[in-house]
Parts: structure tokens; C-alpha cells; sequence
């Protein structure tokens, strides 16, 4: 491609040279000279061109073209960045995401646990108030027990002590209800006691 450029533009500035050297002859123009003179202009340009496209195109072309790739290069390395930076902002979504997901389980998992304890310690109280309230009616019948042989122990007792007292005298009317008031009276006491 070089090449053809190059080529293009010697060709085209020797023909119109050439055509300003034959139209020259006639007017007065910048090409105003011989044939001759015009091939060693051209001759001439030819070598300038020759040198500065060997001395200066070259090394221009050459850095115009490393820094293309060099650019090019640097685009790649940046698109490979870019693609790099989404993977691991993928990865670190996906991390989240799971992350977020373990956390709603362990949430989930402490939730039921504690509604297991909590029933299970409801169940343990439930059981427990059954277990006094069965403990407090055995004492409850015990003392009931216990005071009823108590009064019948008692009653038996002022039997006793009223039968005596009917053997040791004749009862009348008025000693029977003397008697019946001191068995009360002695009753009631005991009671109180």
C-alpha cells in the first residue's frame, strides 16, 4: 500500500510537470523552463521523495503503526479488564446473594428452634403445674385425712367423757343440756386450737 501511494503521487507530479513544462513554453508559470529543465526538477523531487520516504515516512509510518497496535493493545487489555471486572462483580453478586440466602435459613432455623424450645418449655411447665396441682391435692386429701380422724378421734374421746359423766350421775333434762353444752363448748375449742 506503501508502494502504490508513493508510486501514485510521483506519477501524478511528473505528469502534471510535464504538462505545465509544455504549457510553460508559452506563459510565464512556475514550470517556465525546458524539458529538460523540468526532468531534473523531477529527477530531483524523485530523490527528495526517495530520501524522505526511506529517512522520514518510514520512521513516521513505522511509529504511526506501533502506536496503532499499541493502542490497539491497550483497547484489548481494557475491554479484558472490563470483561474481568463484570466476572468478578458476578461472582461477588452471587456471593452476596448466597450469603443473604444462608442468612434467611439461619434466621429461618433460630425461628423454628425457638418456637420448639418455647413449646417444649410450655409442655415442661404444663407438666410441672400438673405435678403440683396432683402433689397439692394428695396433701389436700392427707390433711383431710388427717382432720377428719382427728375429730373422730376427738368425738370419740367426748363420748367418752360424756358417757362417764352420764354414769357417775342420774340425768335429768336440765343436766342432759348442761352436758350437751359442755361437749359444744369443748368442741368448739377444739376447733380452735
Amino acid at each position: 500500500m506503501k508502494k502504490t501511494l508513493s508510486l501514485t503521487v510521483m506519477i501524478t507530479l511528473l505528469t502534471s510537470s510535464l504538462a505545465l513544462a509544455a504549457e510553460g513554453a508559452a506563459e510565464e508559470t512556475l514550470f517556465a523552463g525546458t524539458i529538460a529543465q523540468s526532468i531534473a526538477a523531477i529527477l530531483a523531487f524523485s530523490i527528495l521523495f526517495g530520501v524522505l520516504y526511506k529517512k522520514a515516512w518510514g520512521p513516521i509510518l513505522s511509529g504511526l503503526q506501533d502506536r496503532e497496535e499499541k493502542i490497539a493493545g491497550d483497547l484489548a487489555q481494557a475491554q479484558q479488564s472490563a470483561e474481568d471486572a463484570q466476572k468478578t462483580l458476578a461472582e461477588y453478586q452471587q456471593k452476596l446473594a448466597d450469603a443473604q440466602e444462608q442468612t434467611r435459613q439461619l434466621i429461618e432455623e433460630s425461628r423454628a428452634e425457638a418456637e420448639r424450645l418455647s413449646a417444649q418449655i410450655k409442655d415442661q411447665a404444663q407438666t410441672d403445674v400438673g405435678k403440683i396441682q396432683e402433689r397439692a391435692q394428695r396433701d389436700i386429701h392427707a390433711a383431710k385425712e388427717q382432720a377428719v380422724n382427728e375429730l373422730y378421734s376427738q368425738a370419740a374421746t367426748l363420748s367418752t367423757d360424756i358417757a362417764g359423766r352420764i354414769l357417775k350421775r342420774e340425768l335429768n333434762p336440765a343436766d342432759q343440756q348442761t352436758i350437751v353444752d359442755e361437749s359444744l363448748n369443748e368442741l368448739r375449742q377444739a376447733n380452735n386450737n
